[in-house]
């Protein structure tokens, strides 16, 4: 098949090989560069002849000097600006004013493999320029792109520093083999994420959400594609940007944690003024303890970046930079610091080829904390000391000074305690969550380096054909170690079952991959048509190492390398996987009027059955810009308007390697008198097993109105998924856990609109407005032949999923409360706490409470997220602001079953109270709609204020550009009423990575909020 596609781009290639133009007498044309906002000359403008080896760059009053014909084109550029194209004509001065970078039709978007006009796009491409996200205080390029983009959500599921938000486009579009986008930084598509990313460093962000954008990725684009493309160099002098900002975070929120006196208080009430024994036995030690003052921390941020940019007129340019960042978080032990280079040189060898490389090797270092964020809040008593004192030492035979336990206070574990003859005060038996956190340590390391080369043959004016390789590495590193101090106490529990948590890891998992492509491309203007197609061909390899190596029983706290205790687990892996494509697209215009679009992608991939590795993925598109008819030529209304539609489809191979095929685990017989070892196959082979496939339709459009100064996009997207590649389990006694199968369809469908504003656009004062949003509805259409799934959770504090067809594809599950009962809390209550059981209600009307009456509780997908940006700029100052919101949303929250209660007694004794009757109509709190919270926020994720010092100023001190700032992330975070934890966003993977139980919180790190100042300077 490849030799024949060969053949079909040999053929096109000479089919498309056309004259130069005509040789035409050239003479020298000048001019003068400017900027239309502010009619101030543009030093370092980029002037060249359209399609031929001339380039010059315009002086420090913006003049310019080139050779040219009366039938060229003059190109004309400026970084931050958009791209002008004049006819020479018979001109022999020409003043040239460009305009900022538009977010109207005239702009140029990045594409898959290429460039083109906003307004001949046919497909929905959402795009951010880098303005002002390198001024947010976060610690991730992805995080700064909250609330900027239609379509899009990125979702903070873990707020601890360094940590991976979760991306999704256009909704979850698949089960078992992942819904993250595809990420594609300068052209390469790497294998992992954003967090290498310095957003000094950006220059645009493209996002392709339908499949006719998309779809030439093919196999990797059903998820859709982020492009993410760097600062590249820029003819003229040399210019040198420093860019900083120093900031401190501290958590947004704060549960309250009853003191013991409002316990106290409340208790007395109830009952008549008689106390429990619990609450008089703790009042003998009454010292109030916050463990969120224990647990959080103010946080320190710092970003520095220093860059420099620059290049010649005979086309060599050149980006550098290297940047730091050092991130303290709010919680104790976690931290996160990133170091980063990046250089991009490109230059011209001849008039016939150019070339290029890039170097971007990054190494970041992350800490964590031990444990989740719940167990250390509810192993830290509110009624105790955190250290021990001379009474509570009096009383438990503990050290003074040494960390409180709750069970130091449980007689049945303590033989001091019990000679008093107190009742238990203690609810869980682990150690103060603090003594866990210090007694051990988890640390993460990762080095990562991407770097390629092209080179490029401009066989003709029309016709190019481009060449590059890449590479990238990726070593990860993890460290984990406890001391015996952390889970066990030496003098309660003893040595030996000290020594017995003791615990060591060290992982690695290390990821190489190169790219190769090559791509032929065609761009030609016959009359009023305009082509602009492409070919070519791609082969990615990657391969994957790793290891755990585990070790326990440490017999000292001081070594910490593994082979000071007993090596438990020692495993390796090596993994490969290989992907070779052909892609072929052509754009095609006639007078700008009327836009069509093909693309199609054949990807073959190793990770699928001998049968079935090869995949097809086709798009269609077409668009009519009707403002260019006649009839519209001469609105005043509308200077813009297109219509545009497409379908197309992609693919998703994200399922790991080898599923295709039986594996195998070792196992262990007895053969005579001996143990013999060997292996055994637990899934079945599917050589058939092949592409998930999602078909896309989009129907939208792009409109300016009032001199474009108003600019709307609207969108229509219905997507399915089709094949699903989905692993169903079989009965144990066929010998298999289950097998690999294209079986099940998702859908989701729902409208977008980004609506920009230039609400006022004076000399000294403006005002732009832009606002996204998003609709979002998910169904599970068909389930491999199953009407619904029941997921279970934690089977502890039993909790439930459904999966169910014609419904989302995630829904909670569970009893709905029956609000016609109340449940009165008992004398050991402390204030605000209820039981660990509530009455259910009864929905088939059959008076028993059983599985038949579990009902859907809410899903955790959100059914309206949205973005406001306003940008303010007053003479010298300019201040900006970012709201985000997400509606509809649920989220299962089960940290008010470890926060609330205090005394382990309490849910006994309450539920004891009730006749038996009674008592059968309960239920736990976790598998009832308690726990199901609405996940609604509003937040103000940016507010940034800044004074930009006049060029007047700056001149004595040798600097072009000098701005200072202070600004802010998640200023203001508003929840809903009835969410109780810290974090509405956030999902603790405790399920791993399982969609079907997506939605489920314990212990989520708390949302920070940052104030920072910072400094944008250039030389």
């Amino acid at each position: 098949m490849r030799y024949a596609f060969a053949c079909i781009v040999l053929s096109l290639a000479c089919w498309l090989l056309t004259p130069g133009t005509a040789f035409a007498q050239t003479r020298t044309v000048t001019g003068t560069v400017s900027s239309v906002n502010d009619n101030k000359t543009l030093q370092g403008s980029t002037v060249s002849v359209k399609g031929k080896n001339k380039t010059v760059v315009t002086d420090a009053n913006g003049r310019f000097k080139i050779e040219a014909a009366d039938n060229d084109v003059l190109v004309i550029s400026f970084t931050g600006f958009d791209i002008m194209e004049i006819p020479v004509d018979k001109q022999t001065d020409i003043n040239v004013q460009l305009s900022g970078m538009s977010a109207g039709l005239e702009e140029v978007v990045v594409i898959g493999y290429g460039t083109q006009k906003k307004s001949s796009v046919t497909g929905a491409v959402g795009k951010i320029s880098s303005k002002g996200l390198n001024q947010i205080p976060v610690t991730r390029a992805d995080l700064a792109l909250q609330g900027k983009i239609a379509g899009v959500q990125i979702q903070t599921i873990d707020a601890s520093a360094g940590a991976d938000p979760r991306i999704q486009i256009r909704g979850a579009a698949s089960i078992n083999a992942g819904s993250s986008p595809l990420i594609v930084i300068d052209g390469y598509p790497v294998p992992t994420d954003l967090s290498s990313v310095d957003m000094n460093e950006v220059q645009s962000i493209e996002v392709l959400k339908d499949a006719a954008s998309a779809a030439i990725y093919g196999s990797r684009g059903a998820n859709g594609v982020i492009l993410i493309t760097t600062k590249s160099g820029s003819a003229g002098k040399t210019k040198i940007s420093f860019n900083a900002y120093a900031g401190v975070s501290n958590v947004y929120k704060k549960i309250d944690f009853y003191t013991l006196d409002e316990w106290a208080a409340k208790v007395s009430a109830e009952n008549n003024g008689v106390l429990s024994n619990q609450i008089l036995t703790a009042k003998r030690f009454a010292v109030n303890t916050d463990p969120q003052d224990v647990i959080f921390r103010t946080g320190l941020s710092q970003n520095y970046q220093v860059s420099a940019r620059g290049g010649n007129a005979n086309g060599t340019k050149f980006f550098v930079a290297a940047s730091a960042q050092k991130t303290k978080g709010v919680m104790i032990t976690n931290n996160y610091d990133r170091f980063s280079i990046r250089a991009n040189l490109d230059f011209k060898i001849s008039s016939k080829f150019e070339a290029g490389i890039n170097f971007n090797p990054s190494y970041a270092i992350r800490t964590v904390m031990p444990i989740k964020m719940h167990d250390a809040l509810r192993t830290i008593p509110t009624f105790l000391p955190l250290y021990h004192n001379d009474t509570t030492s009096k009383y438990t035979g503990k050290p003074v000074g040494s960390i409180v336990h709750q069970r130091d206070f449980d007689p049945s574990r303590n033989t001091v305690y019990a000679a008093f003859g107190l009742p238990s005060l203690s609810a869980s038996s682990d150690n103060n969550g603090l003594a866990q956190i210090n007694g051990e340590t988890r640390k993460f390391y990762e080095l990562r380096m991407i770097s390629g080369a092209y080179l490029k043959f401009n066989i003709s004016n029309s016709l190019s054909f481009k060449s590059s390789v890449g590479g990238f590495v990726g070593l990860r590193e993890g460290e984990i170690f406890r001391k015996s101090t952390a889970k066990r106490d030496r003098i309660l529990d003893g040595a030996a079952a000290s020594i017995a948590t003791t615990f060591g890891q060290n992982t690695k998992s290390n990821t190489y991959d190169l790219l190769n492509e090559n791509i032929l491309t065609y761009k030609k203007k016959v009359g009023k048509s305009d082509f602009d197609a492409l070919t070519g061909f791609t082969a990615q390899t990657t391969l994957y190492k790793n290891s755990d190596i585990q070790a326990g029983n440490f017999l000292t706290d001081e070594i910490s390398t593994l082979n000071a205790g007993t090596i438990t687990i020692a495993n390796t892996t090596k993994e490969k996987n290989n992907l070779e494509s052909f892609l072929f697209r052509i754009n095609y215009a006639f007078n700008d009027k009327y836009l069509l679009s093909v693309s199609s992608r054949w990807d073959g991939s190793s990770r699928f059955g001998a049968n079935k590795k090869w995949g097809y993925f086709p798009s269609f598109s077409a668009g009519w810009n009707i403002s260019k008819e006649k009839f519209l030529q001469n609105s005043q209304l509308i200077n813009d308007f297109k219509i545009r539609g497409s379908f197309g489809a992609t693919g998703n191979n994200n399922i790991g390697n080898y599923r295709s095929f039986a594996s195998a685990v070792p196992v262990a017989a007895i053969l005579g008198n001996n143990i013999t070892s060997g292996f055994d196959v637990n899934s079945y082979a599917n050589t058939d097993l092949t592409w998930e496939r999602t078909f896309s339709s989009n129907i939208g459009f792009d409109a300016g109105f009032y001199k474009k100064r108003v600019t709307l996009t609207m969108d229509y997207y219905n997507a399915t998924t089709d094949k699903l590649l989905l692993f169903l389990p079989i009965p144990s006694i066929t010998g298999y856990d289950g097998y690999w199968t294209n079986k099940g369809k998702v859908s989701n469908h729902g409208l977008e609109y980004e609506l920009n504003v230039k609400a006022i656009d004076k000399k000294d004062f403006k005002w732009n407005v832009t606002t996204v949003g998003t609709t979002l509805k998910n169904k599970l259409v068909n389930f491999g032949g199953s009407e619904k799934l029941i997921s279970v959770g934690d089977t502890k504090r039993p909790n439930y999923f459904l999966a169910q067809v014609g419904s989302p594809l995630v829904q909670f599950y569970g009893f709905q409360i029956d609000s016609a009962v109340s449940i009165r809390g008992s004398n050991y209550f402390p204030i605000g706490v209820q039981a660990e059981r509530v009455f259910a209600k009864d929905q088939n009307k059959d008076g028993i409470i059983d599985d038949k009456d579990r009902v859907p509780l809410g899903t955790p997908y959100p059914k309206f997220i949205w973005g406001l940006t306003n940008e303010f700029t007053y003479k010298n100052f300019d201040v900006s602001f970012v709201l985000q919101g997400s509606h509809g949303a649920k989220i299962f929250n089960i940290d008010p079953n470890y926060l609330e209660t205090q005394f382990s007694s309490t849910g006994a004794n309450a539920y004891l109270a009730y006749s038996t009757t009674l008592r059968a109509t309960t239920k736990f709190k976790s598998e009832s709609s308690y726990n199901v919270q609405d996940a609604s926020f509003i937040a103000l994720r940016n507010l940034n204020i800044g004074y930009t010092f006049s060029k007047s100023v700056l001149k004595k001190m040798s600097i072009t550009n000098l701005r200072i700032y202070c600004t802010t992330n998640n200023l203001w975070y508003k929840m809903a009423k009835n969410y109780t934890s810290y974090n509405p966003e956030g999902d603790t993977n405790e399920f791993g990575s399982d969609p079907l139980r997506f939605g489920y919180q314990r212990g989520a790190a708390p949302v920070a909020r940052t104030i920072a100042f910072g400094i944008n300077a250039d030389f």
